[in-house]
């Protein structure tokens, strides 16, 4: 039973074990979305002549759903969980469309010695480990033959349905490891390859050089035309972009946070709650506060986490409380209630046992009378391990009785008709000192009333600021900050923002220029409202976007420095000394290789100075450079060209940057530039 709860408990741990991104499953709620089916009945995606519909999804959630409520794991965003489930399940389904096509799959014997076979997955091993079993082979018994261990079917029915889950994991992941192989295969660097990439990192050039910088200029006498403004796009427009349509326009925030008001009250609260700990013993007097937490525990100083309480605990006398700690909108207090000292651990053997009175008797019987623990304790019907710590702070008193009583002989803790605990004292700390602390705790949350007025404000604003260019003009003016933003149709958060799916919704919907409601009721945190300002079909952003204007603008400017900087000095010196003198510069120094992207002293992405400079001879004064920032003329002092010969070094170096592990880490993007996908999630969701 013991080992079944830690299945239950730990469900969720099969994703971290395995490791695979492979399945990110749905938390939302599917069937009460209130979002009618239409189109194409329930499908939500087509990968290529493929569906995947809405059964095969709800399916998804329900498994998901279960796992975390067993596991008691912090539920993320619902939104962000449907994105993740629909990517992962297009993955699956481009996946196993391609290795059809190759002829990959796994025999039964294949997955047999992966899951539970002598050379089992290290994962496998990990995973029935941290479950409480000694082997995967051993937990694959307990749960397919639940009879042969007094268990029933239901018992284990869920910790199956996991194996199963697992098991199918464990196939993609075989599955993906041959076809990696396959490419490891059919992508290995030839001779011309390795050669190439060697010689890119092989030479590093010692060069001295001169750079002209954009500060010499005014920028007022630079103005970019509108020609040359559409040239430089035309030029970058494939930073634009887009594979599916995208909205614009801006979201409007409000944290909803207590009042000052509010921060009063609880003020109020905390100081009569500290008037009456202070004047009476114990926390009785508080008790029927509401608003408060009350956490009392008998703990040692070493398990006191949380700093300025263990220093108040440690100095403070018997019925003394500490001063409130006030972060994070909440209020702490201490108080300790009482000091003794007494055993609060012991070295133990402990032994499951399963099955009647008569079993637990004969089991316990063999254990007194000296038969060997490993003899007794072999993994069937009965369970344990000797030399357990085990701490007694906190465990019910007839227990600690029990244990501080107990003499060298194994005895039962407790039992039932099906199952009991046996344990025998091997040593006793000496007593250390306790300490009965208790914490009370007050999160200030804003009231009614705020919640009301900041509602009550909010939706005034929008009444009489209804269009977009009114939330342009008014917003910052009446205390509002609106913030700009992008959406595709699969974007599961406005600009991060939790539980903001329904306005995408909205947007997705809505006409350019308008405003929406308040989306309140999804994020208890926040009130949204999103205006629409541009629908972008798929092709590319246009130059009329204010972000795209802005940044070509730059561009183009920056362009426009650069040639003239070079019309300006360009020819002009005969040698480095008089270009720095020319353009109030100076000679610096840079160590130069083809293969980097990044130069210190000259920065980033300056690939024709690079390339210049790869082509260089040693000690020739350099043709003026146009680079990103400014122009540049150098010279060569050295080539040092590496004594290394090209060997698998560059081969893993290929492998990882152009071969098969390239291939493998984005087999997601090649598949789907291959395929056409067409996610209808908004429908949906």
């Amino acid at each position: 039973m013991a080992a079944l709860e830690t299945i239950r408990k730990k469900a969720v741990l099969l994703t971290v074990v395995i490791g695979l991104a492979l399945l990110a499953f749905i938390l939302g709620d599917l069937l009460n979305s209130g979002q009618a089916f239409f189109g194409d009945g329930t499908t939500i995606v087509k990968v290529g002549d493929e569906k995947i519909d809405a059964v095969e999804f709800q399916k998804r959630y329900e498994e998901v759903s279960a796992q975390y409520q067993n596991s008691g794991a912090q539920m993320p965003d619902g939104a962000l969980i449907q994105n993740n489930v629909i990517e992962g399940m297009i993955t699956e389904k481009l996946l196993n469309k391609e290795l059809e096509a190759v002829g990959v799959y796994v025999t039964d014997l294949e997955l047999t010695e992966a899951m539970t076979g002598a050379t089992a997955s290290p994962m496998m091993v990990q995973y029935a480990q941290q479950m409480g079993f000694e082997s995967p082979a051993q937990m694959y018994d307990v749960l397919f033959n639940p009879a042969k261990y007094g268990f029933t079917a239901d018992q284990v029915a869920e910790a199956k349905a996991n194996w199963l889950r697992l098991e199918k994991d464990m196939e993609m992941m075989i599955k993906q490891s041959k076809l990696q192989t396959l490419m490891m295969g059919a992508l290995q660097a030839n001779k011309l390859d390795t050669k190439a990439m060697f010689e890119e990192n092989a030479v590093t050039s010692e060069v001295a050089y001169v750079k002209g910088n954009f500060a010499e200029l005014n920028e007022a006498e630079l103005e970019v035309t509108d020609a040359e403004l559409k040239a430089k796009y035309n030029e970058v427009k494939n930073m634009f972009k887009l594979d599916e349509e995208l909205r614009t326009g801006v979201v409007i925030a409000v944290d909803v946070v207590p009042s000052t008001q509010d921060q009063d009250e609880a003020k109020a609260l905390i100081d009569t709650t500290m008037t009456l700990l202070r004047a009476n013993a114990g926390v009785d007097a508080v008790r029927n506060f509401s608003e408060l937490v009350i956490s009392e525990n008998k703990t040692r100083l070493s398990d006191i986490r949380d700093t300025q309480i263990k220093e108040f605990v440690e100095k403070a006398k018997v019925g003394e409380v500490s001063e409130p700690k006030f972060i994070s909108n909440e209020y702490t207090i201490a108080k300790l209630n009482g000091k003794e000292m007494a055993v609060d651990s012991v070295q133990m053997n402990v032994v499951t046992v399963q099955g009647d009175k008569n079993v637990q008797d004969s089991i316990m019987a063999a254990l007194n009378g000296g038969k060997n623990f490993a003899e007794v304790v072999d993994g069937k019907v009965a369970q344990g391990q000797e030399n357990v710590w085990q701490v007694l702070i906190g465990a019910a008193d007839s227990v600690k009785t029990k244990v501080l009583g107990a003499d060298a002989k194994y005895f039962v803790l407790t039992a039932n008709d099906q199952m009991a605990y046996i344990a025998k004292v091997n040593k006793k700390v000496a007593p250390k000192q306790l300490y009965d602390v208790a914490v009370i705790s007050h999160k200030v949350l804003p009231s009614v009333k705020t919640i009301n007025d900041l509602r009550d404000n909010l939706q005034a604003f929008i009444n009489t600021n209804n269009t977009l260019a009114a939330v342009d003009s008014n917003a910052v003016k009446m205390g509002y900050q609106p913030m700009p933003f992008e959406l595709t149709s699969t974007t599961p958060q406005i600009n991060g923002i939790a539980n903001t799916r329904k306005a995408v919704q909205w947007v997705f919907g809505a006409s350019k220029g308008s405003v929406s409601p308040i989306f309140d009721k999804e994020n208890k945190d926040k009130m949204v409202v999103v205006a629409l300002r541009e629908v972008y079909d798929e092709g590319y952003m246009p130059l009329n976007d204010a972000n795209i204007k802005e940044f070509v603008s730059m561009q183009a400017l920056n362009d426009k420095k650069v040639n003239a900087l070079y019309e300006k000095y360009n020819g002009k010196a005969n040698d480095l000394a008089g270009y720095a003198e020319l353009m109030n510069s100076k000679i610096d120094t840079a160590q130069v290789t083809f293969g980097q992207p990044f130069v210190a002293g000259i920065g980033m992405g300056e690939n024709k100075f690079v390339a210049e400079v790869y082509g260089a001879k040693e000690g020739e004064l350099s043709s003026m450079v146009k680079g990103n920032s400014g122009v540049y003329v150098f010279q060569v002092v050295k080539h040092n060209r590496s004594e290394r010969t090209p060997g698998a070094e560059v081969e893993r170096q290929f492998n990882s940057t152009r071969g098969a592990n390239a291939v493998m880490q984005n087999i997601d993007a090649i598949l789907r530039k291959s395929t056409t996908v067409e996610n209808e999630m908004i429908k949906f969701f």
